[in-house]
C-alpha cells in the first residue's frame, strides 16, 4: 500500500454525493474509500492517506446506455462550475448562465426540490466536507467541515442565514450578510483571498473532467503542452515507442476561414471572398515515423500531421496524454467519460496501469467504460468497479462489485462474465420477436 507523501499538496476525492439531479433521484453516493474486507491489489492499488482512511486510485463504472453514467459525470461537473462562478454569475448582467430544470423530471414530488451536492476530500493533508442545496439559482442550504483529530464544522448555512464556528473558521466572521441568495459563501469568502474557502475552491479547480468521445475539449491543452514542455513531448514519444511513433512535435499552419465550414458551398460569393481572404493560424501535432531502405536499413523520420494521416484511436490515445499526463505529475483527480471509445483493450488496460503503477503523486482516475474485457480481476479489485442502473421508476442508482453477497463475487470469479450474464444488473434488456418483422415490413 502506498503511503501519503508528504512533500506536496494532495487533491485527493474520497466521497461525493448528488440528490434530485437529472436521472439522480434519491440520494446516491459514490466513495474512493477502499475496503479493507478486500486484499487483492492491495500494495498497488491503494494509498494509506492516514492511519484510518485508506482511498483507491482508480475506478471504473458500467451500465447500459441512458442508465446515468454521464449524468453522474454531470452532476460533479456542475458542482465545480457553480462553486467557480456563483460569484461572478451574480454580478453580470447578462444571465445566459441560468440553468434549465435539474431536477429528476419523472416524479412530481421532485419538482419542489432542491438539487443537493456534497463532496469530501482531501487538500493540503486536510480532510474537508462541503455541499450545498439549490432552488433554482437560490442557494438553500451550504455546509463545511474539516477534519484535524475529528470532524468539527466550520459554517453551517440556511439560506441567508449563516452560523460561524468562532474559533475555527474566523475568516467568515464579520461577513455572514454579505451572500447574496445565490452566491455560495465559500466563493465570496475565496474573492476576499480567505484561507480556508480559497482551499476549497482551488480543490474544484484541480479536478478535472474531460469527454472521452470528443477530443475538442482537451485536445488544445495537449498541442499546447507538446509546444511548450520538452519534458512532456519526451514522455509522451517514449510512451507511444510501441505504436512506431518515434517522436511528436508541432508545426504552425495557416488556412482560410472556409476551412471551418464544412458547407462552405452554400455560401454566397462575396462571403466566400472574404473568408478565403481571411487567414488564420494555429498549431497542430505531428508524429515521426521512422522510414527504412529497401534492405529494412533506418534511413530518417518522416512527419504525419495527426489529424489527416493518423488513425482515429492514435489521435485519442495523444490527445488523451495531456491531461494524463498533469494529474499524474500535479496528483490531481481526473473524469473522462467513456475513456475506452476508439482504444484498443490493451491501449486502456496500459493507461490504467499508469495510475495504478507509477503513480507516485497519487493522482486518481475515475472513468466511465463499455469495455467488459478491463473488468478483471487482474486489473481491479472488486470495490473499483461500479455500476450505474436504472429502477423502474427511471432512477439512477450506483453500487459497487463489493456490494455484492460473496456467493456471487470472490477472488477467483469471472467478473466480466458474470456482468454478462446479467448477475450484476446494468445490462440492456432488448427483447426481438416476428412483430420486430411485421413493423419494419409492414
Amino acid at each position: 500500500m502506498v503511503k501519503l507523501s508528504t512533500d506536496r499538496y494532495h487533491t485527493m476525492l474520497i466521497e461525493f454525493s448528488v440528490e434530485n439531479f437529472l436521472s439522480f433521484r434519491d440520494k446516491t453516493s459514490f466513495s474512493m474509500v477502499s475496503s479493507g474486507a478486500f486484499r487483492e491489489h492491495r500494495e498497488t492499488h491503494t494509498i494509506q492517506a492516514d492511519k484510518k482512511l485508506n482511498l483507491l486510485k482508480t475506478s471504473v463504472l458500467y451500465g447500459n446506455n441512458a442508465s446515468g453514467k454521464s449524468n453522474f459525470l454531470r452532476a460533479i461537473q456542475f458542482m465545480k462550475n457553480y462553486v467557480l462562478n456563483s460569484f461572478r454569475n451574480a454580478l453580470s448582467e447578462n444571465k445566459s448562465f441560468a440553468q434549465p430544470d435539474r431536477s429528476f423530471a419523472l416524479n412530481t414530488e421532485n419538482q419542489n426540490k432542491a438539487n443537493s451536492f456534497e463532496v469530501s476530500f482531501i487538500y493540503k493533508e486536510l480532510k474537508y466536507r462541503y455541499g450545498f442545496e439549490l432552488d433554482g439559482e437560490k442557494v438553500i442550504s451550504e455546509h463545511l467541515y474539516h477534519n484535524t483529530t475529528k470532524e468539527t464544522f466550520l459554517f453551517k448555512r440556511n439560506k441567508q442565514t449563516i452560523e460561524i464556528n468562532k474559533s475555527s473558521f474566523k475568516e467568515g466572521l464579520g461577513k455572514e450578510t454579505e451572500a447574496r441568495e445565490n452566491v455560495l459563501f465559500v466563493s465570496l469568502l475565496a474573492t476576499l483571498n480567505k484561507e480556508i474557502s480559497s482551499n476549497i475552491i482551488n480543490w474544484f479547480k484541480e479536478v478535472q473532467l474531460i469527454n472521452g468521445v470528443n477530443d475538442f475539449s482537451h485536445a488544445r491543452y495537449t498541442i499546447e503542452k507538446i509546444k511548450q514542455e520538452s519534458k512532456f513531448v519526451t514522455w509522451v514519444s517514449y510512451f507511444l515507442r510501441d505504436l512506431e511513433i518515434a517522436n511528436v512535435s508541432t508545426i504552425e499552419e495557416e488556412f482560410s476561414m472556409l476551412d471551418l465550414f464544412e458547407s462552405n458551398e452554400k455560401a454566397n460569393q462575396s462571403l466566400r471572398s472574404k473568408m478565403e481572404e481571411k487567414k488564420l493560424k494555429s498549431d497542430t501535432i505531428v508524429t515521426f515515423h521512422r522510414k527504412y531502405d529497401k534492405d529494412n536499413l533506418y534511413l530518417d523520420l518522416v512527419p504525419f500531421q495527426l489529424e489527416r494521416e493518423e488513425s482515429e484511436g492514435t489521435k485519442k490515445l495523444i490527445y488523451l496524454l495531456g491531461p494524463i499526463y498533469d494529474s499524474l505529475k500535479n496528483g490531481k483527480v481526473l473524469f473522462i467519460d467513456e475513456l475506452d471509445s476508439r482504444l484498443h483493450t490493451l491501449l486502456t488496460v496500459r493507461l490504467i496501469k499508469l495510475f495504478h503503477d507509477y503513480n507516485i503523486n497519487q493522482s486518481q482516475l475515475i472513468f466511465i467504460s463499455h469495455d467488459t474485457n478491463i473488468m478483471d480481476k487482474e486489473i481491479f479489485r472488486r470495490d473499483q468497479i461500479w455500476f450505474v442502473e436504472k429502477d423502474q421508476f427511471g432512477s439512477s442508482q450506483l453500487l459497487t462489485l463489493g456490494d455484492f453477497k460473496s456467493t456471487h463475487v470472490r477472488s477467483t470469479t469471472s467478473f466480466n462474465r458474470n456482468y454478462l450474464q446479467g448477475k450484476y444488473g446494468s445490462i440492456p434488456h432488448l427483447s426481438f420477436d416476428e412483430k420486430m418483422n411485421d413493423y419494419l415490413y409492414e
